[in-house]
C-alpha cells in the first residue's frame, strides 16, 4: 500500500499543474511511481462515453504513450469495462492469466473523461491497491481538470481558447516529437509518423456569418458555431489542437505529412461544412487559410501568413482552402515579413 507521503507528493505534483494537457501525464506518472508493481493504463473516452484511445506511462521516454483503443487488445477482461461505465463505480476481477484487474471510471470530464485500469499479480492485488485511496486521489484530479478546463476552453463551443493557443505555441518549442504527446480532442485515421510530418496551422472563418446573425438571430448564429466545432472535432485527430479565437474564427494546429495532405485534410473539413444543412439556416460555407510552422517563426508571424491565405480565399470566391506557400510561389500574394525578434520562438 502506498504511504501517506507518496500520496501527498503525488497530490502536490498534480495540483501544481496548470495545463490540462499535462494533467494526464502527471496522473499516470504519479501512479506509476506509487504502484511500482502494477501495470496502469488510462482508457480515454469520447464525449459519448465510449473508449477512444489507450494511454500508459513510458518510463524510458518519460512520456505518455498513446494508441487507438482496440477492443481485441484491451487490457481489461471482457465485460469489465462496460460494467464500470454502466455503473460509474470501480469494478475488479481476475483475467485469464490470473492477474487482478481493477477499473476506476471517471466520466463527465468531456475529452478528459477516462477509465483508469490497474493490473496486479494475484498475490499482490489485495495488499497493493486501496480503492478508497485511489478514489480520493482521483477526486482531486477531477476537480483540477474541471478548473483548468474552464480556464482553457471557449464557453460556447467547448474548444480551446486563444490564451491556450498562445501557451501551446510556446510549448511546441520544446516538444519532443519522437514520442506521442498527451493528446486532446479518436484518431479517425492512422497516427502519423513524427519523422515524416510537419505542423500546419489553419485559420477557418465562416463565410458571410453576419448575414446569419442578422437574418436569423444570434441564437442560430451560435448553433452554426457549435456545429462547426463538432465538425472540426470529427475532421481532425485526437492529438490535433482546435481553438476558437472568437466570433466566427477558428484555428487548428495539425500534424500532417506534406503540403498536399495538409490541403486535403482541411478540404475535407471545408466540404463537410458545405454539405451540412443547418436547420432553418440552410447551408453555410467556410474559407480556410493554411501555413506551415517553422522553427524561426513566431505565433504572430504564422497567424499573419494564414490570415493572408484566408483573405485571398475570401476575395476569390470563398468556400475554399488556400495554402500560403503555394500562393507565394505562384505570385498571388507577397511573402509575409517573418518576425524573429521575439523571444517566443517555435
Amino acid at each position: 500500500m502506498p504511504s501517506s507521503r507518496d500520496l501527498l507528493d503525488g497530490l502536490a505534483h498534480l495540483t501544481g499543474i496548470r495545463n490540462a494537457q499535462r494533467l494526464e501525464y502527471s496522473l499516470l506518472k504519479t501512479l506509476d511511481d506509487i504502484y511500482e508493481n502494477a501495470c496502469i493504463w488510462a482508457i480515454q473516452l469520447d464525449v459519448e462515453g465510449q473508449p477512444r484511445s489507450l494511454h500508459t506511462f513510458d518510463r524510458k521516454h518519460d512520456a505518455v504513450m498513446t494508441v487507438p483503443f482496440d477492443p481485441k487488445e484491451q487490457p481489461v477482461p471482457d465485460g469489465l469495462l462496460e460494467q464500470a461505465l454502466a455503473t460509474g463505480q470501480p469494478v475488479a476481477e481476475a483475467d485469464v492469466s490470473g492477474r487482478r484487474v481493477s477499473v476506476f471510471p471517471m466520466s463527465g470530464l468531456n475529452e478528459f473523461s477516462i477509465c483508469l485500469v490497474f493490473s496486479f499479480d494475484g498475490d499482490d492485488a489485495d495488499e497493493s491497491l486501496d480503492a478508497r485511496l485511489v478514489k480520493s486521489f482521483l477526486s482531486v484530479y477531477r476537480n483540477f481538470v474541471k478548473l483548468i478546463d474552464d480556464a482553457q476552453t471557449d464557453e460556447l463551443t467547448g474548444l480551446l481558447n486563444r490564451k491556450t493557443f498562445d501557451d501551446n505555441f510556446r510549448d511546441l518549442a520544446t516538444l519532443d516529437r519522437s514520442v506521442h504527446r498527451p493528446g486532446l480532442p479518436e484518431d479517425r485515421r492512422r497516427e502519423p509518423d513524427p519523422a515524416e510530418t510537419q505542423i500546419w496551422l489553419g485559420v477557418i472563418d465562416v463565410d458571410d456569418f453576419k448575414k446569419v446573425n442578422d437574418g436569423f438571430g444570434h441564437v442560430y448564429g451560435d448553433e452554426v458555431l457549435i456545429l462547426l466545432a463538432r465538425l472540426l472535432q470529427k475532421s481532425f485527430r485526437e492529438n490535433d489542437l482546435i481553438y476558437r479565437f472568437g466570433g466566427e474564427e477558428f484555428v487548428v494546429l495539425a500534424e500532417v505529412a506534406g503540403a498536399d495532405r495538409a490541403a486535403a485534410t482541411f478540404e475535407r473539413l471545408q466540404h463537410a461544412v458545405a454539405d451540412y444543412v443547418v436547420p432553418r439556416v440552410g447551408r453555410v460555407t467556410t474559407s480556410i487559410g493554411v501555413t506551415q510552422l517553422r522553427p524561426y517563426k513566431t505565433a504572430s508571424a504564422v497567424l499573419d501568413e494564414a490570415d493572408q491565405a484566408l483573405y485571398y480565399a475570401k476575395e476569390n470566391g470563398k468556400n475554399r482552402v488556400c495554402m500560403y506557400d503555394r500562393l507565394v510561389a505562384e505570385g498571388m500574394i507577397k511573402p509575409s515579413r517573418i518576425d524573429v525578434g521575439e523571444i517566443e520562438l517555435f
